[in-house]
């Protein structure tokens, strides 16, 4: 729904007479960048009306809140430039007012959530939401997902100490589950946002008794191979690990020098050091991943935990982009354990 396709008048409205939407989805006004719009205001003067629809013996906002918020931080404002439509019901309005604050750095994530919510409410479907905001069926599901968390940490979201990919994983766990990965969240138990994604997608595999979690009683038979096999296999890892060693002899040398050492064959020697590089870097992917589900194997859940909202952000800097639809499909269908 455009604002062309209704009836549209421009005037200066006073600005006691207008009330904003209840159902506005934004709920988060940053009072920061208010103050420095108000501060645009003051020196150039409004460059965008917003838009109102009748109300009673008033007017209510459809779209532009945030400016009606900030001209009321300018000294001796009274008035704000309006468009006044008068063809717009509740839920045309409601709509106009997400078109507004979709993709807008500051509207949280759980406010993205709740609208789309609202509007499967009004009766839409995932996909004409996607059509209509520009994005896939899949997102706009992901994003109601966030729904499902606790309230405790959907505030810590909104806050933004937890970001959208982690949010979306925890949104998966029961409630005991949550606060427990949370909990640890916090405490700065993860090295990075991937760590601690890896971890709650273990923790939704313990919950589904799926694969590294299941209850299976192994035989005699079978635990003399399992056995046998974790010898191998920390066999290798020793050789790994003199492997490494010798790597970092290598790094410590200059290019002259392994030139010089290398002449003639410093590209086979290239060769042989870059497949190391990619089996070691795909080895370190399902590790980070088999430390987490060995870690939820091993944690005891609290329900009564509690999520403290002041405690230190955890990670080390790192930051991960939110899941896209390659990553989640990857992680539907379940992690993958080293060989």
């Amino acid at each position: 729904m455009s604002t062309e396709e209704a009836s549209i008048d421009v005037i200066a409205v006073p600005l006691a007479e207008i009330e904003p939407n209840p159902d506005q989805p934004r709920k988060f006004f940053d009072e920061v960048k208010l103050e420095e719009l108000a501060a645009q205001f003051r020196s150039v003067g409004q460059l965008q009306p917003i838009v109102v629809r009748p109300a009673g013996d008033k007017f209510q906002i459809v779209m532009g809140e945030r400016r009606w918020r900030a001209m009321h931080l300018v000294e001796g404002a009274t008035t704000i430039e309006a468009k006044i439509v008068t063809s717009v019901d509740d839920e045309k309005a409601f709509v106009m007012g997400i078109s507004e604050n979709i993709g807008r750095a500051d509207m949280t994530l759980m406010e993205e959530a709740q609208a789309y919510a609202d509007l499967i409410g009004f009766g839409y479907k995932a996909e004409g939401i996607a059509d209509m905001f520009g994005k896939t069926p899949d997102y706009v599901k992901w994003r109601m997902d966030l729904l499902n968390l606790t309230t405790d940490i959907a505030e810590l979201v909104t806050a933004g100490k937890i970001k959208a990919d982690f949010a979306w994983y925890l949104s998966r766990l029961s409630p005991a589950n949550q606060k427990a990965a949370v909990t640890r969240y916090m405490k700065g138990d993860f090295r990075t946002e991937t760590d601690a994604s890896h971890f709650a997608q273990a923790l939704r595999m313990k919950e589904n008794q799926e694969g590294f979690f299941s209850e299976k009683e192994l035989s005699e038979k079978e635990k003399e191979d399992k056995a046998k096999e974790r010898k191998q296999v920390r066999g290798k890892v020793d050789q790994v690990e003199r492997a490494g060693a010798l790597l970092e002899e290598l790094a410590q040398l200059t290019p002259t020098e392994l030139a010089e050492l290398f002449e003639g064959e410093v590209g086979k020697q290239l060769d042989a050091v870059e497949r190391v590089r990619r089996a070691a870097a795909e080895s370190v992917k399902k590790l980070r991943k088999a430390k987490a589900m060995s870690e939820a194997k091993r944690l005891t859940v609290r329900p009564e935990l509690e999520v403290e909202p002041e405690a230190v952000e955890s990670g080390d800097g790192e930051t991960e982009p939110e899941p896209v639809e390659g990553d989640l499909e990857d992680a539907a269908e379940g992690l993958e354990v080293a060989a």
